[in-house]
């Protein structure tokens, strides 16, 4: 999307579990998923799996089919789900301080 004449980046949803040694990383909008023995290494490992997975869909053609392909509804409700924690913590502080930003989309169909 480009605002102002400038490419915006592309905002994604990344959903990262402790699965034994590992850790999992799952990108919602498009399915995809890596893993690495850290949190740091496997959002390392998603971006770059991120990266190739558009690349050979573009490359093929493939755009209608394939962006975007979410996950499962179960993996994205472990990601609001962890959101909601998140957002428990900070609301308190945040609203007291004034500082709220809104992140708006609209839906018509």
């Amino acid at each position: 999307m480009k605002r102002n004449g400038k490419i915006e980046p592309l905002d994604l949803h990344v959903l990262i579990e402790k699965e034994g040694r590992l850790y999992s990383a799952l990108c919602l909008e498009l399915d995809v998923a890596s893993q690495g023995r850290t949190v740091p290494e496997a959002k390392k490992n998603i971006d770059e799996a991120i990266r190739l997975y558009l690349e050979s869909v573009y490359a093929a053609g493939d755009e209608e089919d394939f962006i975007p392909r979410p996950a499962p509804i179960e993996e994205w409700l472990k990601y609001f789900q962890a959101m909601t924690q998140i957002m428990k913590r900070s609301i308190g502080s945040s609203a007291r301080s004034g500082k709220v930003r809104l992140r708006e989309i609209v839906y018509a169909s």
